[in-house]
């Protein structure tokens, strides 16, 4: 069973690897994951600041809040994209889910429908059940995922699951959040529905724990890489339901 540990944690992001028209990177990202009760409550920011080869700059900025039912049934988002302070993109709407499938209904920007497969997920559940099959040593994870990130905010996503080493396990346990809590090596390529491409969108790399908190993280887009590491970390208390 796995028990989130309810968490506000704060990231500082950084250039891993430059290339294209990308020389420098650099900001901070937040992720909030609440106990409401009857779900999850889930935000996530991110504001960076962007030099290109050109010599150009901007500060680029992203946000998803979220509501997830514990049942993994129903889910409603807010996504929006930033640039330079100003919104550039906002997606808006709510999901539900059952065993033969669902259907995304978004009424921002435009009113439209995203059809949703059987053994779809939304972010939460997928995080969990994430946990779940590493625990129990399963290696592998393919899921399709809905967030509501993007026009259509579907993803098939492919996680490969390894051990922690030794030396992250050390590291981990200087946190007071982590220690002795186990953790993982979670690879996760993003690709386009309904075997759209066979190349990853994009890719991820996360330090995962079995409380749901990441220590690590790495953005990978293919010609640049972006590193987040835990700076900070507030422990969020329990509602009484």
């Amino acid at each position: 069973m796995v028990d989130p540990l309810p968490h506000r944690a704060l990231y500082h992001m950084q250039i891993l690897k430059s290339g294209g028209d990308i020389a420098d990177v650099e900001g901070e990202m937040a992720f909030e994951w609440q106990d409401s009760c009857d779900g999850w409550s889930v935000t996530q920011r991110s504001q960076m600041d962007f030099l290109y080869t050109s010599g150009d700059a901007a500060r680029v900025g992203w946000s998803l809040t979220s509501w997830e039912s514990k049942d993994g049934t129903h889910y409603r988002f807010v996504s929006r994209e930033l640039t330079n302070g100003e919104v550039t993109a906002e997606y808006r709407g709510d999901a539900d889910l059952s065993k033969s499938g669902g259907k995304a209904h978004y009424n921002k920007p435009q009113a439209h429908d995203t059809a949703l497969p059987a053994g779809s997920l939304f972010p939460t559940q997928h995080s969990l059940v994430l946990i779940e099959q590493a625990m129990k040593g399963t290696p592998m994870l393919w899921a399709e995922v809905f967030d509501g990130s993007d026009q259509d905010g579907l993803f098939a996503v492919s996680a490969a699951i390894t051990p922690l080493p030794e030396a992250a396990r050390k590291e981990a346990d200087q946190r007071r959040e982590l220690k002795g809590v186990p953790g993982w090596n979670v690879s996760l390529a993003f690709y386009a529905p309904k075997g759209e491409t066979a190349e990853p969108e994009h890719e991820q790399s996360l330090r995962l724990y079995a409380n749901g908190v990441v220590d690590r993280l790495v953005l990978d887009y293919g010609e640049f890489s972006i590193l987040g590491t835990l700076s900070k970390i507030e422990t969020l208390p329990k509602p009484s339901c």
